[in-house]
């Protein structure tokens, strides 16, 4: 169950410049004082956060450099949970005058955000415990136009629990990504228009997103860190042209 954001946003000009300063204990303390809600030995690099509500953020939480987070209502983080550089994180804030669960970044337990993705807020953007935005270059998009009725309208994109998304994938609003599935690089994942539910433990590809093939039995699914650890490799194929 989600509840609803708190109308009560820290000071926008001090969270600017706290945020904006390397990781440390006086910044978790700061941000504490703000009004946020910082678990035990998160790790919180210098971003740029513009007229943000409170961020709740678990144990061992890691948000890496320069991110940008614009006028959302809430971001909220599992233990454990990670974003990682230079994404966009934004939201309208015209919807927030009608809801208080808009506006809303919720990341479970051991859920990831990699790098250089941009994410539109302005509904709902929930990654499950331990699904993942992977790849580079995503786009995931809660709001949209309704040309029919001449007006914009919001939702959720959705990735459940060990599903991950993979390089230049659109998601788009009302989309959801089925449990312990992979969207391929360069899919697109639109609303179900039946309303029927996508089978889990697939390979997703093509435009629209269909599923195309079974996966399982992933070592990834029974990861314990929100680190996949870099490994010894053969460089053979690099020494010849």
């Amino acid at each position: 169950m989600i509840t609803e954001v708190s109308p009560v946003r820290p000071n926008a000009r001090l969270s600017l410049i706290v945020w904006l300063l390397p990781s440390s204990r006086f910044k978790v303390w700061a941000l504490r004082r703000l009004g946020n809600c910082i678990g035990r030995n998160a790790t919180l690099a210098p971003n740029l956060v513009l007229n943000c509500g409170r961020f709740e953020l678990g144990d061992d939480v890691f948000i890496n450099q320069l991110n940008v987070f614009r006028n959302l209502a809430g971001v909220r983080m599992g233990d454990k949970a990670i974003i990682g550089s230079m994404n966009q994180i934004t939201a309208s804030p015209d919807y927030q005058r009608f809801s208080r669960y808009v506006g809303l970044l919720l990341i479970e337990k051991l859920g990831a955000i990699t790098n250089r993705h941009y994410i539109d807020c302005s509904g709902q953007v929930i990654i499950k415990q331990y699904a993942a935005i992977g790849g580079v270059k995503g786009i995931f998009q809660s709001h949209e136009i309704d040309l029919a009725e001449d007006k914009t309208t919001v939702g959720r994109v959705i990735l459940d629990e060990y599903s991950i998304s993979t390089t230049a994938v659109l998601m788009l609003r009302d989309s959801r990504l089925p449990a312990r599935s992979v969207l391929a690089a360069g899919a697109l994942m639109a609303k179900q228009r039946d309303g029927s539910e996508l089978p889990v433990s697939q390979l997703y590809a093509g435009i629209p997103a269909k599923p195309v093939a079974p996966v399982g039995g992933f070592a990834w699914w029974q990861r314990q860190d929100h680190v996949t650890a870099v490994t010894p490799f053969n460089d053979e194929v690099f020494k010849s042209c």
